[in-house]
């Protein structure tokens, strides 16, 4: 009896020793069953395009496994009419999808069939069923946003500070605002007069003027950002350049940086410690980029009215410039990442499509969506159209540009057709994200705008 107990009680050691081994295969193949459930039934990707939206197919969408949601994170354009779309729909070979749009079920599709999406406010499902099995599934919503008004509105209020008293003077030949990521300097010349002014990145509405030193051996006639500190590079008329360091007290320093006696000044490129004037140089055959062996520079090359814009494009600084001669029918549109080449979209047989006028304009770069603004004043002999101010933003660092056409985009006062432009149109961005806007106006109290973009909120 004992034997028989003790035999009974070694084979129930050796079921439950052996119940874990026995138990986990089945375990193993339900989980695993499980994961191919799922993973055959997602969706992996989606995209849209249509020949008559370009903006569509650049258009990228997101997708929350979770939530069940498939969605763009930046609206397309105010305005845009979706009709019959080619839809690509990444998934497994195993899924076959099926798309409702207001509940309806659409023609059977596969990954490139034309679908109808002028309902999508309705609602659109993508149901994506396992061919095998028809029990697994995965439902998401797609939802298409678009903007229900013009994304670069801003709310507009006026500063408590003025903006710098130089601005609307009627007799200004070149006006300037540079960004050397710690401050923002306003340089204004006239015939006879040259006036430099500084706003920190920590105070962007308190403008200060700064002295300029009376030992320089001849005018400034151009500035451009010294990256690295809180300073600034400036071109004399000699063709000398002098570097001005708030961050040293506000010294004046010669600068030994321009090769030759440079006749223009076109920007500034800071890269991995190291600043390099972009200037143009005077030959006995013309004018050259930065040096007098450079590249010979086009006479259509806006050499000094022009907007300009320093940014850094995957690790690397390139250098914006838009201007061009009111004969052109579109402003030509320049950039560079070494001071050689200078290339434009025409090259390309893209045109801007930017109004082309004797004034400068500004732009400013917003890096939290990757658009730049543009402020170009329409003013052409003959040709003036209302309103005299125009806006533009580009998606792709300068190559395309879109006309923005709500007026709430600027304040009131720059749409007026009573009003002048000029140069002295200064626009910068704050730390906050908010934007700064003065000048570009005849006459008038140098008021300093502030504007709040709404696509942030």
């Amino acid at each position: 009896m004992i034997r028989t107990i003790q035999s009974l009680h070694k084979y129930l050691l050796i079921a439950v020793a052996l119940l874990p081994l026995m138990s986990l295969p089945s375990c193993q193949r339900k989980s695993l069953v499980e994961d191919v459930n799922v993973e055959s039934v997602l969706i992996t990707g989606l995209q849209m395009s249509d020949q008559s939206l370009p903006e569509l197919e650049k258009t990228t969408f997101s997708i929350d496994h979770r939530k069940g949601l498939i969605y763009n994170a930046r609206p397309l354009p105010k305005g845009t009419k979706i009709g019959r779309v080619k839809l690509q729909i990444t998934a497994s070979p195993d899924a076959l999808p099926k798309v409702y749009i207001g509940g309806v079920e659409q023609p059977s599709t596969s990954g490139l069939d034309t679908v109808n999406m002028s309902k999508h406010a309705e609602g659109v499902r993508i149901v994506m069923q396992h061919r095998k099995n028809t029990a697994l599934t995965k439902e998401y919503q797609l939802k298409i946003n678009i903007y229900e008004r013009d994304p670069y509105t801003h709310r507009w209020t006026e500063s408590a500070h003025p903006a710098p008293a130089t601005a609307t003077r009627d007799d200004l030949l070149l006006s300037r605002l540079v960004d050397n990521g710690q401050a923002y300097y306003y340089f204004a010349r006239t015939a006879t007069e040259q006036h430099l002014w500084r706003a920190s990145h920590k105070s962007p509405e308190i403008w200060q003027e700064v002295t300029i030193a009376t030992a320089l051996d001849s005018p400034i006639m151009d500035i451009a950002a010294q990256g690295g500190s809180d300073a600034i590079i400036c071109l004399q008329k000699s063709g000398q350049c002098v570097v001005y360091s708030h961050a040293n007290g506000g010294d004046w320093a010669q600068s030994n940086a321009l090769p030759g006696k440079a006749s223009h000044l076109l920007g500034n490129l800071y890269y991995r410690g190291e600043n390099k004037p972009l200037i143009a140089v005077q030959s006995a055959d013309g004018l050259h980029f930065n040096s007098e062996s450079g590249v010979r520079i086009p006479q259509t090359f806006p050499l000094e009215d022009n907007a300009r814009l320093s940014l850094t494009i995957e690790h690397h600084p390139v250098e914006l410039l838009i201007g061009g001669s009111v004969a052109d029918t579109t402003a030509l549109v320049y950039s560079t990442s070494n001071g050689l080449d200078w290339l434009t979209p025409h090259d390309a047989k893209r045109v801007s499509k930017v109004w082309p006028s004797k004034l400068p304009g500004c732009m400013v770069y917003e890096p939290q969506d990757k658009t730049i603004l543009l402020l170009k004043p329409a003013t052409q002999p003959k040709q003036a159209t209302s309103p005299a101010m125009r806006v533009y933003v580009s998606l792709d660092y300068g190559t395309v540009w879109q006309r923005l056409t709500e007026e709430s985009i600027l304040p009131a006062l720059y749409y007026d057709p009573s009003q002048t432009h000029q140069r002295g149109l200064a626009l910068y961005r704050g730390d906050d994200g908010r934007i700064y806007l003065f000048g570009g106006l005849k006459g008038g109290t140098p008021t300093l705008w502030v504007g709040q973009p709404i696509r942030f909120q």
